[in-house]
């Protein structure tokens, strides 16, 4: 059996987990979505979204005409 989730202690909602990880509250509710309200679950989530849109800006800033083709031996 399962504590209901508001009456968690110590849990994150969406307007702090967003100002302190610099994500939007659409965002943080995706982390707190899949990660569940504790603390350090939200902490993990919100570092690795980070990380994901970091890696996905650099993909998208790259584009795809910008890839060298392979050297031959």
């Amino acid at each position: 059996m399962t504590k209901p989730i508001e009456s968690w202690r110590d849990t994150y909602g969406p307007a702090e987990l967003a100002q302190k990880f610099g994500l939007t509250i659409d965002q943080a509710r995706v982390v707190i979505s899949s990660n569940g309200p504790s603390r350090y679950g939200c902490e993990m989530g919100a570092e690795a979204f980070r990380n994901a849109l970091k890696m996905r800006g650099a993909r998208v800033n790259r584009g795809r005409g910008n890839v060298a083709p392979p050297k031959s031996p």
